[in-house]
């Protein structure tokens, strides 16, 4: 896609930063921000293979997550879109009573320590009019048999912050919102299912009422509403990509 045809999108050319870059959702949020018109940065720890450039920075560390956004105001001149996509499961988190305590640090670490860094030095250099886009979880709103613990209180957290920022940043046009994402057919999220195996795995999308993963697609645009102007009214606001889990009446069947 060339500069013209980009800036004929919704996006017109805003500087989209998606701050964890690596897998599968955030290769689809990319390819759907580029496709809206947007200029696509990414940040990640790792070396990632994108088509797009990526700024090399521990989100978990403080220092080095502030001189990439510096980096990024510096080169590009400002952010507009933010979207943070950080937080994977951790293998050995499950209960409370049966996750180690360093197991629950790594947790938060892995999940809100990223988003709680990319805003406080993604917003002073946020343009007026900016977006930020987190990345919630169904789990944060609802009680579950079978959740990992740390995980889904860490993704609550998560989701209270955009709260707090969508409410402290409105009357300076930045909006903040958080994406509540259900199992989403992405390689990373199917291995967990797989580790779990098929009993686990039937009984969990027993209570998903559409039965079936959300694709990377349907996410993807879920993320560019946010970060757009059509949601130009929406902050401090969840998004429900979760197929109506939290609507369905169920019940542990052990």
């Amino acid at each position: 896609m060339d500069g013209n045809s980009q800036e004929q999108g919704r996006l017109g050319g805003r500087i989209c930063v998606i701050a964890g870059a690596g897998g599968a959702i955030a290769g689809a949020v990319a390819a759907r921000l580029t496709a809206e018109g947007g200029r696509v940065i990414g940040i990640d720890r790792q070396p990632v293979e994108t088509g797009f450039p990526v700024v090399a920075a521990d989100l978990r560390i403080e220092a080095e997550t502030r001189l990439a956004f510096e980096r990024i105001h510096a080169e590009y001149g400002g952010v507009d879109v933010l979207h943070v996509n950080a937080g994977p499961m951790d293998r050995e988190d499950h209960g409370l009573l049966e996750t180690p305590p360093e197991v629950w640090e790594r947790a938060f670490r892995a999940v809100l320590t990223p988003a709680v860094l990319s805003c406080r030095y993604g917003v002073p250099v946020m343009n007026p009019g900016g977006s930020i886009v987190l990345t919630g979880s169904f789990l944060a709103g609802m009680g579950a048999a079978t959740a990992q613990t740390a995980f889904s209180a860490a993704k609550a957290a998560v989701t209270q912050l955009g709260r707090d920022l969508g409410t402290h940043l409105a009357r300076r046009g930045i909006r903040v919102n958080t994406l509540a994402l259900g199992p989403v057919d992405a390689p990373e999220i199917r291995a967990v299912f797989e580790r779990m195996g098929e009993e686990e795995t039937r009984r969990r999308f027993a209570h998903i009422p559409m039965g079936r993963f959300a694709t990377l697609d349907e996410v993807a645009a879920a993320a560019a509403y946010l970060a757009g102007p059509d949601s130009g009214y929406l902050t401090a606001s969840e998004l429900p990509v979760y197929g109506g889990i939290r609507a369905a009446y169920t019940l542990p069947d052990h």
